[in-house]
């Protein structure tokens, strides 16, 4: 998430030494959200037997990690206002609050994709408003947040087997990998399409850069044997997305 709001950033505006300073506010934000989660789900990770955890090895414990994600959090918060101003900043802070959020108990009800969608969208604002104080546009708030539920699914996917087993809750885990699949097959649809109709009067390469990564994607779900064939088709689509964005933002 660094890179892609680094990237991000760089493609509306922001130029050295200042999106140094966007850089370090987001991967702060990151490392709290990241600490925080594995000090949360310590006893469920031990549970699963999720030995590559620090926490479940034993390298770290909870208490140690939660603190750190408590510092990483305030840090990451006074640098955000710091490099994007109030209102700039402030969207960046809501995102990883957000992210806290779901951390604290949003994963383990049906509402666990509802922090993706909303931090995601908060990153637009942050970027454009810390800037030079205009807004975003709407198609790139839209694309961000159904980018952000698409990776909420891609990524619980893989661990919806050992979330089952430990009575995790989840929207994927309610929803099942049938209907979650499905649903995030549609979004990054409609994603793609969003993405499609901004390319479209900009560069016809960029059009069928979106199209044909996403029917790439999802010829190769529908053909492939491997188990992990649906987790990684979309992650590349959502990377075609990414990228697109970034063009397109330019």
């Amino acid at each position: 998430m660094t890179v892609v709001i680094t990237v991000i950033g760089w493609s509306v505006g922001w130029r050295w030494p200042q999106i140094a300073g966007v850089s370090l506010a987001v991967l702060l934000g990151q490392l709290s959200v990241g600490w925080s989660n594995d000090a949360v789900d310590a006893a469920d990770d031990r549970r699963a037997g999720r030995a590559e955890k620090p926490t479940v090895a034993g390298d770290l414990s909870p208490r140690l990690l939660g603190v750190a994600a408590g510092l990483a959090l305030a840090a990451s918060a006074v640098q955000s206002w710091h490099v994007a101003g109030w209102t700039g900043g402030s969207f960046h802070v809501a995102a990883v609050l957000l992210a806290w959020a779901y951390n604290a108990g949003l994963s383990r009800t049906v509402w666990s994709w509802a922090p993706y969608a909303l931090a995601f969208a908060c990153v637009p604002p942050f970027l454009t408003y810390g800037l030079d104080g205009s807004a975003p546009p709407a198609w790139l708030v839209a694309v961000f947040s159904i980018i952000g539920v698409s990776a909420h699914i891609a990524n619980a996917l893989p661990d919806l087997g050992s979330d089952r087993s430990v009575g995790l809750g989840g929207a994927v885990v309610r929803w099942g990998e049938r209907t979650s699949s499905r649903l995030a097959w549609v979004l990054l649809a409609a994603g793609t399409l969003i993405l499609a109709v901004v390319a479209a009067p900009r560069s016809v390469l960029l059009l069928v850069w979106v199209v044909a990564g996403f029917v790439a994607a999802r010829v190769y779900a529908a053909r492939s044997t491997s188990p992990d064939a649906l987790f990684h088709a979309l992650l590349v689509a959502v990377a075609v997305d990414l990228v697109a964005m970034v063009v397109a933002a330019s």
